[in-house]
């Protein structure tokens, strides 16, 4: 690649230029030829996205909000820094209007969201956005139609083929242990079914939710004898495209499965809603994969004297955790210091069970990819 200065060798152009935030390198791609080329090149693209995957392991994410406020009644989305006041950083605008009430945030990967316009309908609608450069595609409808039953969704990122993927499960009400399984390429651009990698447990719905951590897209998945639950956290290898088992701890073991997937700071987490004591157990497992690690983290009072907790959304940093909580009439986002116990109102006002918190990091991935 041809990159010309007449004051600094190439190497070290890019290495500045590498370092530079996401806006300016968008303004300087009208620079000239040869400055487009080079920040629209996936090696620069890559190479970037590996210098601010170590900035946010130092410093930690953004947090992206999608909240619906009652008036108006339209889904916003923002994002946030992780500090103790939730300081707003931008306002990204929706690529589209969604033909439901708002998107399903099926999950966020190296900057990119994956939205699922299936709410209440199942459209089969999918949008792969990039809110740091204002970037979308369309992803063509699978093969399978969407279920009458119900539908999950995951996303991940394949790093030995540096692709993107979207998993698709569909169960019917008459076989819920064997569902249709598809799989999206962003690089090949088609889906392909990998039904013969079907998991063994169902996953679980009441609380839908996956997460992708180390390299696996992970559901809550359950199965049932009668009036007995077992249940175990699935993990889809995005790169091997199979499926395999992580024990729960024995507490949850064969509790109903109202429980989310959820990552906290870097580890893998399982919130449980005890339906007896009327709380939140936010449960860590602190070294993937060992099932000993499993803790349980807090414990989080549903009720308090002035408001509901209707979800933990997420944490700081800080060990500070991000609650929607529920007055009656609206709802609003607090900061919740498990320490001291106290809840601080962030002005966030919300329509209570449409609110989602994402970790994200700003990239340039999909700049360099036809719409």
């Amino acid at each position: 690649m041809e990159f010309s200065s007449y004051y600094l060798p190439e190497e070290m152009m890019i290495e500045i230029l590498l370092r530079l935030p996401i806006k300016s390198l968008l303004q300087f791609t009208s620079v000239s030829k040869s400055w487009n080329t080079l920040i629209k090149h996936n090696t620069f693209i890559k190479n970037h996205l590996k210098l601010t995957s170590n900035r946010i392991t130092r410093d930690g994410p953004l947090f992206l909000l999608r909240h619906c406020p009652r008036e108006p009644n339209v889904e916003q989305y923002s994002l946030h820094l992780d500090n103790h006041t939730f300081q707003e950083y931008s306002k990204p605008q929706l690529p589209a209007k969604s033909f439901n009430e708002c998107f399903r945030i099926v999950g966020s990967c190296n900057g990119l969201i994956l939205l699922s316009d299936d709410y209440v309908t199942e459209t089969n609608n999918f949008i792969l956005w990039n809110p740091s450069i204002r970037k979308s595609i369309t992803i063509p409808k699978p093969h399978i139609p969407h279920s009458q039953d119900y539908t999950v969704y995951g996303f991940g990122f394949d790093a030995e083929r540096d692709d993107y993927k979207i998993l698709q499960l569909v169960y019917e009400g008459h076989n819920r242990g064997s569902p249709e399984v598809e799989l999206y390429s962003l690089n090949s651009r088609s889906w392909k079914s990998i039904t013969a990698a079907s998991p063994k447990h169902e996953i679980a719905r009441s609380m839908w939710s996956q997460v992708f951590v180390n390299g696996f897209i992970h559901f809550i998945g359950y199965s049932k004898k009668g009036e007995a639950f077992h249940n175990v956290v699935l993990g889809f290898d995005v790169c091997e495209e199979v499926f395999h088992e992580i024990k729960m701890p024995e507490d949850l073991a064969s509790e109903a499965p109202n429980m989310f997937i959820s990552v906290i700071g870097k580890s893998l987490s399982v919130q449980h809603y005890d339906i007896i004591h009327n709380c939140w157990n936010v449960w860590v497992m602190r070294e993937y994969g060992v099932v000993e690690s499993w803790t349980k983290q807090f414990t989080i009072d549903i009720l308090t004297p002035n408001f509901r907790v209707t979800r933990v959304l997420g944490s700081s940093k800080n060990g500070e955790f991000l609650l929607e909580m529920d007055k009656g009439k609206k709802g609003e986002i607090v900061l919740h210091d498990p320490k001291k116990n106290t809840n601080e109102l962030l002005g966030i006002y919300t329509d209570p069970g449409c609110t989602r918190l994402e970790y994200y990091m700003e990239s340039l991935v999909l700049l360099d990819k036809a719409s």
